[in-house]
């Protein structure tokens, strides 16, 4: 897999004149507390393969799809392990095993994440981008009603590649109608802010615990007065 860093493109500028046609929104990290529960799926996996897992990882994999988690196991167990066969199919299906288990009642939303969203939704067409699978995605935009405020939302599985590349924000500005240059995407991870930067998009980063994330506007929260200020700038 190809490193964000690597392909990062120049973020463009907010504009608190010209307001977004659409707002496009990452899931895990922006709006469920779902990234622990997922740094701990990658750790369980990493543990069944016979391969360490510590901080370092978990930065590296942040936004990850089980797909791209599952090629980097297989790609390490391979490095360092003779015996067995192991498969990225195989690691997939035990991620998505693994993962559905975790998750179960654990997707408390962002402080300021439904507040958003609706405030959003009520201005211009919104959508959720993520890397997760369809089945997992459904149960989260449904079950924490995410779903009764955004007119569509692009898992790993609607798109030929998931982040860092451009694909599933291109087919969430698609669906919406929207040139994707007049988006604006709300991401916390490096692949995400870089799949809708190369998408066209200009990107808010929420940065947790101060991870860089790159994007036109930084901010630590999504109540913070930066951000108000800019929606309130778009009469939102």
């Amino acid at each position: 897999m190809t490193s964000p860093e690597n392909t990062r493109p120049n973020p463009p500028a907010v504009d608190p004149r010209t307001a977004p046609l659409a707002v496009v929104f990452d899931c895990d990290g922006v709006l469920l507390d779902t990234e622990s529960a997922w740094a701990e799926v990658q750790a369980e996996i990493f543990r069944m393969y016979g391969l360490e897992y510590g901080p370092a990882d978990q930065q590296r994999l942040m936004g990850w799809s089980a797909a791209d988690v599952a090629q980097e196991v297989t790609r390490l167990r391979a490095e360092t392990r003779e015996e067995g066969t192991v498969t990225v199919d195989k690691v997939r299906a035990r991620i998505l095993e693994v993962e559905a288990e975790l998750l179960t009642g654990r997707m408390p939303p962002i402080a300021g994440a439904l507040e958003l969203v609706r405030r959003a939704s009520r201005a211009v067409p919104t959508a959720v981008a993520s890397n997760s699978t369809s089945g997992i995605l459904n149960t989260k935009m449904t079950s924490t009603g995410i779903a009764d405020h955004v007119q569509t939302w692009v898992s790993s599985d609607d798109v030929a590649r998931g982040k860092p590349a451009p694909d599933m924000y291109l087919e969430a500005a698609r669906r919406l109608g929207t040139d994707p240059q007049r988006c604006l995407a709300v991401e916390d991870s490096s692949a995400g802010a870089t799949a809708a930067l190369e998408a066209g998009m200009t990107v808010v980063g929420l940065s947790h615990d101060g991870a860089h994330v790159p994007s036109s506007l930084l901010i630590t929260g999504l109540q913070k007065p930066q951000l108000m200020k800019l929606l309130e700038s778009w009469g939102w």
